[in-house]
């Protein structure tokens, strides 16, 4: 009886736990359903050796045995890896992939970075690692940061990141560091590897030099040259900031151009509209979000598919919710400030989403009250509205905000002043211009100019904030030439903004060109 209960069970070792269950119920799994069909050494044996994770393995088990499991994110990607070895298509790893995409935030990264790989079935590094680079500003800009484990920092500032500046990978790296001095600045030496320096401009050197932290720890910077075989510094991750100009075509298709911040082309593609693109924040690692219209519409474009998708406004408000929560979280919102503006016509209840370096902002209007929200909260995030009757254009460079109203009167308002504001004079090319045919858009930090285009000459007009001038900088020229792609020559453009496009993408796109002409 003792040899007929032994032979009705089959022994799992997995790693250093031995588990024993009822082949009737293991069967259940394709993977040991063919094992024991086939009279494999295992099964004449009833036992199997496996190398999970083992938490992961412990709930799986509990799900054949029960019929339930508690999902939970340390361990999450391993289960749906183990269910896919198993040959599980069903609902489990449906169950897994909702939960994850419901439930991540950045405080989940430290359990998430070490169970992703490249070929991970839930979420691979490409995808966490383009999100990761995308939010962080954001994410160093939040107490979650300060409390990672040193092996989450050293992931992280390792990646080829969207930032402004390397003294922002540094300024982070000191200020976890001094968060928890006595126990971390051990850790500074190695992290401060991760800065390149070599793409450091020689006013952030010098910053870094006079940090009181870095030069009381006896550091130097590890200093390299991008002409010496010396330098590790591949990517400039300080170049990922670019102008992106949409046009439309025929058939709904776009033609997607991306320029440098010195306006140097990039990027000249052909793009046709996919509605059925998934609007998940953790997306793969060609895809990039671009918000235009002052910060009111976004589209999702998937450089390697070459196709993209609008976001309806519905979805548009929703991306941003999920993005807050995911990003703040609980974190409490910060407070409203506003400002009242004599004898400016706007119309009532009129909101723009922006984005600046490590926020973004609400910001809009209520009669004659202009409103700013630096860290706002859903709720706040629901105060926009499906309204295209527009009657100002914004956006943020630095501190400041920058609005132009329908009746081409252009403000300047501080954040860091409790919008403390001027009024800027226009030019006389203002009377050349139409409202409903502008675009204004700047480059976020560490420019000097406001730039605003003319969508139907393509003029681009620029506001140098140092001189306090404006002027005219250029236009947008297509080529004349038949078109190799086949498509009619662009005539409507959509819009003139800024966003962020990794260097992998570009290269993507350059080296597909190239391939094209050979």
């Amino acid at each position: 009886m003792a040899l007929l209960e032994t032979d009705d069970q089959l022994t799992i070792v997995n790693r250093s736990l031995e588990y024993r269950i009822n082949k009737k119920l293991i069967r259940k799994v394709p993977y040991f359903e063919k094992m024991l069909n086939l009279g494999l050494k295992e099964s004449k044996e009833n036992k199997v050796e496996l190398d999970f994770d083992e938490k992961a393995f412990k709930r799986f088990l509990n799900w054949i045995q029960i019929g339930c499991i508690f999902i939970e994110m340390d361990f999450v990607v391993n289960l749906c890896n183990m269910a896919d070895y198993f040959g599980l298509s069903d609902c489990l790893i449906d169950d897994c992939f909702t939960y994850l995409h419901h439930n991540f935030s950045i405080k989940h990264l430290p359990v998430i970075i070490p169970q992703v790989t490249s070929t991970s079935k839930l979420i691979n590094s490409g995808t966490l690692n383009a999100f990761i680079c995308r939010y962080f500003t954001k994410i160093v800009n939040t107490p979650v940061w300060l409390n990672y484990p040193v092996e989450t920092i050293k992931y992280i500032c390792a990646l080829d990141l969207m930032i402004h500046s390397e003294y922002q990978v540094f300024d982070v790296i000191m200020r976890w560091a001094t968060f928890k001095a006595d126990s971390r600045k051990s850790y500074l030496k190695e992290l401060l590897k991760l800065v390149r320096y070599c793409h450091l401009e020689e006013k952030d050197l010098s910053k870094i030099q006079e940090n009181e932290f870095f030069r009381s720890s006896c550091l130097e910077p590890e200093l390299c040259s991008r002409k010496k075989a010396n330098c590790n510094c591949n990517i400039d991750r300080t170049k990922q900031g670019c102008f992106v100009v949409i046009e439309e075509l025929s058939d709904k298709n776009l033609r997607l151009k991306v320029f440098d911040s010195d306006f140097s082309s990039l990027v000249n593609q052909v793009m046709q509209p996919d509605e059925s693109m998934p609007l998940f924040i953790l997306h793969n690692e060609h895809i990039s979000d671009i918000s235009f219209d002052s910060g009111r519409k976004m589209i999702r474009i998937d450089w390697k598919q070459n196709t993209y998708r609008l976001f309806d406004f519905s979805a548009y408000k929703s991306y941003h919710r999920i993005i807050h929560r995911c990003i703040h979280d609980a974190q409490q919102a910060s407070g409203e400030c506003h400002v009242r503006i004599d004898k400016c016509e706007m119309s009532e209840y009129e909101y723009s989403f922006l984005e600046v370096n490590e926020k973004f902002i609400l910001v809009g209007n209520e009669s004659a009250y202009f409103n700013c929200w630096k860290n706002p909260s859903t709720g706040d995030i629901n105060k926009l509205s499906d309204d295209n009757r527009h009657t100002y254009l914004t956006t943020i460079l630095d501190n400041r905000i920058y609005m132009l109203t329908h009746n081409f009167e252009f403000f300047q308002f501080n954040i860091d002043s409790d919008l403390e504001f001027k009024k800027i004079k226009l030019e006389s090319f203002k009377e050349n211009l139409q409202f409903d045919n502008l675009l204004l858009t700047s480059k976020q930090v560490n420019d000097d100019r406001v730039l605003l285009i003319d969508k139907t000459t393509k003029d681009v007009l620029c506001f140098n904030v140092n001189t306090q001038e404006w002027s005219s900088i250029g236009r947008i020229i297509d080529c004349k030439g038949k078109p190799t792609d086949g498509q009619k020559e662009s005539n409507v453009l959509k819009t003139f903004t800024f966003g962020f496009v990794s260097t992998d993408s570009i290269n993507l796109c350059l080296e597909r060109n190239l391939n094209a002409v050979k």
